[in-house]
C-alpha cells in the first residue's frame, strides 16, 4: 500500500500505544518514497489498574500538542485488572481515545492491518495486546532482512523473528505467545527483584531472597547509575522517592535488612547480583529464540534496549539499535509502528 495524502501534503500521524503502566505517543510522516521518519515522542506514566479515568484528559493534551491528521491506535492495557474481562478493556480503550481526537482513528490489529473503531470492536481478541505486531511492522518495512526484533519494556519482553523481511511470528494472542516464547514477563524497570533472585551472597553466605514486594529493578539499575532519576517512570514499591538512598533502602529490604546493616558495598553488591540476574533472564530468551530461527542479528528496542546490547555482548551477537534506524523512538517502538500501519493503510 502507499501512504495517504491530503490536499497533496502527506500525513503526519499519531501512533497511541495505551499500555497498562504507561501510555506512549510516536508522531510520525511517512513520505511518499516510504522513508519513515519520527518526528516527536511523549510517553506518560499512567497505571490503567488505578487511573484509567485520566486516559482521556491525557490523549486529549496529547493530541493537542501534536497536532495530527490521522491516529494509529495500539495497547496493551485491556489486561489491567481495573477491567473484568479483556473485552470490557478494548472497548473502553477504544472508545476513550477515539472521543478524544479529532483526526480519524485507526486500530492496528495481530495480523498487522488496522481497522476503524467500530470494527476493532468486533475484533476485540485481534486488537488486544496487538502492540507487539506494530513495532515488527514498520521494522519489516525500514529494515527488510532476517533478525530478531527484541523490545524490552517497562514490564515486558517480545521476542519477534523478522525473515526475508517478514514478520515470522508464530504467536497472536499474549497466551500464544508466552506458550512459544515470544513473549516474556520480565521488564527494564518493574520487573520485582524477588521475581530475578532466589537468593543471594552475603557475607560468602547464602541468603534467601524475601518472596515481598520491596523491590523493583529500576532500583538497581539507578543505583548502578545505568538509569537517570527520569528514567524511574514506575511508582515506587513502598510509594517513596527515587534518590540512590531510597533505592537503597528497598533493595536492602529482599533480604530483610537495611542500608545501616548491609553497608553501601553491601547494597551495591546487591544491586550488581540482580542486574546480572536480570541480563541473565534476558539472553536465556534471546538465545533460545536465536537458535530456533537460525539468525544471528538482533535489533534492540524498547526502554530496556541499553540492556539487550549488554546482554548480547556477552555473547558477540550483532545489535541494531532501534534509534539508529529511526533516530528517534526505541522507548516507543510501537507507537511508532502504530503511527506507521495508520498512514500505510
Amino acid at each position: 500500500m502507499g501512504c495517504e495524502c491530503i490536499g497533496g501534503n502527506v500525513v503526519k500521524a499519531l501512533g497511541l500505544d495505551v499500555g497498562g503502566a504507561h501510555t506512549d505517543a510516536a508522531l510520525v510522516r511517512y513520505d511518499e518514497d516510504g522513508k519513515v521518519m519520527v518526528l516527536g515522542t511523549d510517553r506518560v506514566y499512567l497505571p490503567m489498574w488505578k487511573k484509567k479515568k485520566r486516559l482521556k484528559k491525557t490523549i486529549k493534551r496529547i493530541v493537542h500538542k501534536f497536532k495530527p491528521d490521522v491516529v494509529g491506535l495500539t495497547m496493551t492495557g485491556e489486561l489491567a485488572d481495573a477491567f473484568n474481562t479483556r473485552r470490557e478493556g478494548v472497548e473502553y480503550i477504544v472508545r476513550t481515545v477515539t472521543s478524544a481526537c479529532h483526526a480519524p482513528v485507526y486500530v492496528v490489529t495481530s495480523d498487522g492491518s488496522t481497522v476503524p473503531p467500530e470494527e476493532a470492536l468486533r475484533r476485540w481478541r485481534e486488537v488486544a495486546s496487538a502492540n507487539w505486531r506494530a513495532t515488527a511492522e514498520v521494522l519489516a518495512h525500514v529494515r527488510p532482512g532476517s533478525y530478531l526484533l527484541v523490545d524490552l519494556g517497562s514490564t515486558t519482553l517480545d521476542l519477534i523473528p523478522i525473515i526475508r523481511g517478514e514478520v515470522a511470528a508464530e504467536g497472536r494472542t499474549d497466551l500464544e505467545r508466552m506458550k512459544n516464547g515470544e513473549l516474556a514477563y520480565l521488564g527494564a524497570l518493574r520487573t520485582p527483584i524477588s521475581f530475578l533472585l532466589r537468593e543471594v551472597e552475603i557475607d560468602g553466605e547464602p541468603v534467601p531472597v524475601s518472596y515481598e514486594y520491596f523491590s523493583i529493578v529500576a532500583d538497581a539499575l539507578l543505583l548502578l547509575g545505568e538509569i537517570d532519576p527520569e528514567d524511574y517512570t514506575p511508582e515506587t514499591p513502598d510509594g517513596r522517592g527515587k534518590s540512590p538512598e531510597e533505592c537503597a533502602r528497598r533493595l536492602a529490604r529482599t533480604v530483610c535488612s537495611d542500608p545501616e546493616e548491609l553497608g553501601w558495598e553491601g547494597v551495591m553488591d546487591l544491586a550488581k547480583t540482580a542486574v546480572r540476574a536480570l541480563l541473565g533472564q534476558l539472553l536465556k530468551h534471546i538465545e533460545l529464540k536465536l537458535q530456533e530461527h537460525g539468525l544471528d542479528t538482533v535489533v534492540a528496542a524498547g526502554a530496556g534496549d541499553f540492556l539487550i546490547e549488554m546482554a548480547c555482548k556477552r555473547i558477540g551477537v550483532e545489535v541494531e539499535p532501534f534509534d539508529e534506524i529511526f533516530g528517534k523512538g526505541s522507548e516507543v517502538a510501537p507507537a511508532v509502528g502504530a503511527a506507521f500501519l495508520a498512514i500505510r493503510r
